[in-house]
């Protein structure tokens, strides 16, 4: 089952967002309504949000977990698009709302499940990619793996696929890892 989709203008989508209970994702005319998470990804993502926690906790950086809504902005892209991340690190607090952020998270983490791997594989990472976010992992709790790329030279190269006893390391953040036995 894929989410649905439907073309709308931005001030449609702004309106859908008002009177909408389900959490919904804009891309630049396309609405994508997202489904609940398993308790599988939201024990995965606590996990992981507790590790940054800590790791971040008295840093310039933060890390938040969904729901946020995420705007990707910046000044040569002129797409409207807002996501729902399952984990963002922002250095740069200045696009800090009540329940929003605007530009660009350094780092980016989705977890998939069956229901939504292609829309994390594919169109997540080629807006994220398009956009320029720096580091960008993907957390499959069904295999027990996180695969980490790094933006370089207007693409992203894949630095590590993590399994088993490995510790998920950042290649933004040097002294961060994660034990994949803490998190799965």
């Amino acid at each position: 089952m894929t989410p649905e989709k439907k073309m709308v203008s931005l001030e449609e989508f702004l309106q859908m967002d008002k009177e909408n209970e389900h959490r919904l994702e804009y891309f630049d005319g396309e609405v994508v309504y997202l489904e609940s998470p398993s308790i599988e990804h939201q024990r995965v993502l606590l996990n992981i949000a507790a590790e940054f926690r800590n790791y971040f906790r008295g840093k310039p950086c933060e890390a938040f977990i969904t729901p946020l809504d995420l705007w990707l902005i910046n000044k040569e892209k002129s797409l409207n698009v807002k996501v729902q991340p399952d984990l963002i690190v922002i250095c740069d607090k200045t696009g800090l709302r009540e329940n929003s952020y605007t530009g660009v998270p350094i780092l980016i983490i989705e977890i998939i499940s069956t229901t939504n791997e292609s829309h994390d594989r594919i169109r997540k990472y080629r807006t994220y990619m398009y956009f320029g976010v720096n580091e960008y992992w993907i957390v499959n709790p069904k295999l027990k793996t996180i695969e980490v790329y790094i933006f370089e030279e207007d693409e992203y190269k894949q630095v590590a696929i993590y399994k088993g006893d490995d510790c998920a390391a950042s290649q933004t953040f040097k002294e961060l890892g994660i034990s994949l036995k803490d998190i799965f």
